[in-house]
């Protein structure tokens, strides 16, 4: 599964794809305090829910209109 996550100023949208089929969506408040810990705690609880394991992820892709964030998300994920 790839993640895509999407960075705007008001949500992060995180979808999960397996091939060209997009298993869930979820979206996370945007936080500019939040740290990459934080996230990434965020981000783990957002695949538990949809019943996504962590070693089922194979990779990440990631735009975003909010460079404060850029490298943060990337630490997270």
């Amino acid at each position: 599964m790839i993640l895509a996550a999407d960075i705007g100023n008001t949500n992060i949208t995180i979808g999960g794809f397996n091939d060209d089929e997009l298993e869930f969506v979820a979206r996370i408040s945007t936080d500019a305090s939040k740290t990459s810990d934080e996230y990434a705690g965020i981000i783990l609880s957002t695949l538990a829910i949809h019943g996504v394991p962590k070693d089922k992820i194979d990779g990440a892709i990631v735009s975003s209109v909010v460079p404060p964030l850029n490298s943060v998300i990337k630490n997270a994920l």
